[in-house]
């Protein structure tokens, strides 16, 4: 799976109390895409692609021998985006293609790409 490293960080404020806050960053976003119509035509309902972005961090667990896991993301924040077929056009066979379009619609730089063998948590 392919994983961005970004810039700034993704935030969520936790309400601890009405006088404290907790700040917590998830410095890598994953995408996942919900909904993409092959051949949309521009203007239509089916125009409309739905991304699945998740942010957090990259965790390992120790295995029952000592060993560590796969890697696996700890989601802070998730977010739904949208696209336009015009806005994902230049979108092929190569994924970091996506992570650089929606890099730019969200106003964050990517860092670093990695491609790891990632662990899914419910």
């Amino acid at each position: 799976m392919l994983v961005a490293k970004i810039s700034p960080a993704a935030k969520k404020i936790i309400q601890k109390s009405p006088f404290e806050q907790e700040v917590l960053t998830g410095e890598y976003m994953i995408v996942q895409c919900n909904k993409y119509v092959i051949g949309s035509v521009v203007g239509t309902f089916n125009d409309e692609n739905y991304f699945e972005l998740k942010f957090g961090n990259i965790k390992y667990e120790k295995n029952p021998d000592g060993s560590n896991s796969k890697p696996m993301l700890d989601t802070i924040v998730s977010q739904r985006l949208k696209l336009t077929t015009p806005e994902v056009e230049t979108w092929g066979t190569d994924d970091s293609v996506i992570f650089d379009i929606i890099a730019q619609k969200l106003g964050i730089t990517i860092v670093e790409l990695q491609t790891l063998d990632m662990q899914f948590t419910a």
